[in-house]
């Protein structure tokens, strides 16, 4: 099975009970690594996702979601990326080249350029930036 790219939205839809997406991505998610799917993220989307679940829900269940994602990559059931001088400078570069787009956050161009190294072409996420900056990505909600 190819792996996928694991953005923000999709770990927030996954750990917040209360997110209108939560039941669908769950569900997606569980079958995905029940048929042996590789999840692959970065140290760039992890932050963000912790911050994002600080802000909405309670820090327990944070605790509780960060101790499970450390135990996915111990098992190697998650691929954790580091966004490495050489990535944020690719990152970077992407960033002045797509000036023309705004929405589109510096952390989305890291996940960019991660996917790209790695071969990915799906991301779980609900956001159109993957599709519209034509490197070939398909999102998956």
């Amino acid at each position: 099975m190819t792996p996928i790219f694991f953005d923000t939205w999709g770990w927030v839809a996954i750990a917040n009970k209360n997110d209108k997406h939560h039941k669908g991505v769950f569900e997606f998610y569980k079958d995905y690594l029940l048929s042996g799917g590789l999840s692959i993220t970065s140290d760039y989307i992890l932050s963000e996702t912790f911050t994002l679940l600080k802000s909405r829900t309670n820090i327990d269940g944070v605790i509780q979601f960060g101790e499970g994602i450390i135990q996915a990559i111990s098992s190697s059931k998650i691929i954790l990326e580091n966004i490495t001088p050489p990535r944020w400078r690719e990152a970077w570069d992407l960033l002045k080249k797509f000036r023309d787009r705004p929405k589109i956050s510096f952390c989305d161009f890291s996940s960019l350029v991660v996917m790209r190294e790695s071969g990915i072409k799906e991301v779980l996420t609900n956001d159109d930036h993957f599709e519209q900056v034509g490197f070939g990505f398909k999102k998956l909600f």
